[in-house]
């Protein structure tokens, strides 16, 4: 598994000092039990999603590896995933508990966990409407890598606040991507890359997801996107490092900006 701006350039390493960063404004609720936290973190979470389209019903769930050292932990035990049905004819697959407080602090020493969830958008038609299906599509399973990648680094949430956009090499992800369309997004080592970080800045949009989920009782949340790329623009990150990821953003401008699809032609 890869760790996040691992195709950039030697000039573009994310330093020591960018570990584990606290984040800011920490709001104490010394009378609040964990559990509490959590069910408010929950209800934060529920208010924002709603909003973005029909949530469906069912929660997506994946077991944590049994027996496995050192396998990321989320801030509780639960790793949830919701999905949306947006009325621009698109799905959003969004964590759900990324941002839950640390089971294992006290609440007055806590904060809503790594400080973001991830979310993938793609075309209705891109998946199938079944939990089974959308589990074993590429769509989760890459949101599900990055997920796991940053319960693993830990500190990706002030990384992002610095670059604004990161890049990822994703493994797990290729078997799931149409035979058809893996020459064009599965590189020779088996993995796809993910630009992380495009936001959607016109309110009014019908494709505008809010860049943070407000309501948390701790510390202030962010939603980030996941979007896939072609081994062109993976390319292009991979020379130039942060000067091609701010390039991609601007030739992703447009209505779907947000969105992936293993379908969509390379913008370069």
């Amino acid at each position: 598994m890869q760790c996040f701006s691992c195709c950039g350039t030697k000039n573009d390493v994310v330093g020591a000092d960018h570990v584990l960063q606290p984040l800011n404004l920490y709001n104490p609720r010394a009378q609040t039990s964990v559990e509490q936290l959590i069910g408010q973190s929950e209800d934060a979470r529920l208010r924002v999603y709603s909003k973005l389209g029909s949530l469906q019903d069912f929660i997506l769930t994946q077991a944590a590896p049994n027996g496995v050292v050192g396998a990321p932990r989320w801030p509780t035990a639960s790793q949830k995933f919701r999905v949306i049905n947006r009325p621009n004819g698109t799905v959003l697959i969004v964590s759900d508990g990324l941002s839950d407080p640390f089971d294992d602090l006290q609440s007055d020493a806590n904060v809503n966990g790594y400080g973001l969830e991830f979310f993938i958008e793609t075309p209705a038609t891109d998946v199938g409407p079944d939990p089974s299906e959308l589990k074993s599509s590429w769509q989760f399973q890459l949101l599900y890598t990055v997920c796991s990648l940053a319960a693993g680094h830990g500190g990706i949430r002030s990384i992002i606040d610095d670059m604004q956009l990161l890049s990822t090499e994703a493994e797990g992800v290729s078997e799931a991507i149409p035979p058809d369309y893996k020459a064009a997004v599965v590189n020779r080592a088996g993995r796809v890359g993910a630009l992380l970080g495009l936001t959607e800045t016109d309110p009014g949009s019908q494709s505008y997801v809010p860049e943070k989920i407000e309501g948390m009782p701790l510390t202030d949340v962010r939603l980030v996107n996941i979007k896939l790329i072609t081994l062109s623009e993976l390319k292009l990150i991979t020379e130039l490092g942060a000067e091609g990821r701010k390039k991609l953003a601007e030739l992703f401008e447009g209505q779907h900006r947000l969105v992936s699809s293993h379908t969509r032609e390379a913008v370069l």
